[in-house]
């Protein structure tokens, strides 16, 4: 009986190291998935706001560009033609009128359509990324007077995400090398290496405060940048600092 007793506490004994230890691990990978998914949720929330933040920023534009752009066309139509019964009897006076008009509303659907083409651009839908940011450096350096260089030796279509999420990184970074940078020039690179295409916008400014262009009166920014790049299983690196020019990278898989 006693060596029965002395059998079972030795189990026991054995027993509860090894429970205890089951019991450590248990818990361990229980407290482990409950921290992934709170990341999980963190990140998805952040990416939620983004995009969120994202859409006013646009439904913003687009708003002011209609009101102080299309509004005022169509208010100065509205004037025009409301004109015509007071010149009944002057056919050279309503000839004048009717053409004023006619030139008004061309220009109104002008900027309807120059709206539409900066919602989705034309050139990245029928052409793709190179073509897109080919474009864009020529017309931000028409329209800027600034030098925006362009540089690929690529000729391939990539996934329509990974185009779009590049394409409107591109105008983000180019965006805040003009307003907070004060740039004489800017550089656009689009390369492959190591089955990763890699997008390199640098510029010579004066750097800025990332925290400041974050902030949200100044934009999304470069968290902006960040949701997209995590969307395509991207990755931005890069080098800023006040005083200086400014270096992002931006590598996504193939």
């Amino acid at each position: 009986m006693n060596e029965v007793k002395i059998v079972i506490l030795g189990t026991i004994a054995m027993l509860l190291p090894v429970s205890a230890i089951i019991l450590f691990v248990i818990v361990y990978y229980r407290r482990q998935r409950l921290q992934r998914a709170a990341h999980e949720e963190a990140l998805h929330q952040a990416m939620l706001e983004a995009s969120v933040g994202s859409q006013e920023v646009v439904r913003r534009q687009i708003g002011g560009d209609l009101h102080d752009e299309i509004g005022a066309l169509l208010s100065a139509t509205r004037m025009s033609l409301s004109q015509l019964n007071k010149y009944s009897e002057n056919e050279s006076k309503r000839t004048l009128l009717l053409g004023r008009t006619e030139e008004l509303l061309n220009e109104a659907l002008h900027n309807v359509r120059r709206i539409s083409k900066d919602l989705m651009p034309s050139t990245l839908d029928e052409f793709g990324l190179i073509e897109a940011l080919k474009d864009f450096s020529q017309k931000m350096t028409l329209h800027t007077n600034l030098p925006i260089h362009f540089t690929c030796d690529l000729n391939a279509r990539y996934d329509a995400k990974t185009e779009l999420a590049l394409y409107r990184s591109t105008q983000e970074l180019v965006n805040n090398a003009l307003k907070h940078a004060e740039a004489k020039e800017i550089k656009i690179t689009l390369s492959e290496n190591n089955k990763k295409l890699r997008l390199e916008v640098t510029d010579d400014g004066k750097g800025f405060d990332l925290e400041a262009v974050n902030q949200p009166s100044r934009g999304i920014g470069i968290k902006n940048i960040e949701s997209r790049m995590s969307l395509i299983k991207g990755q931005l690196k890069f080098d800023v600092e006040i005083g200086r020019g400014s270096t992002f990278i931006i590598t996504v898989p193939l």
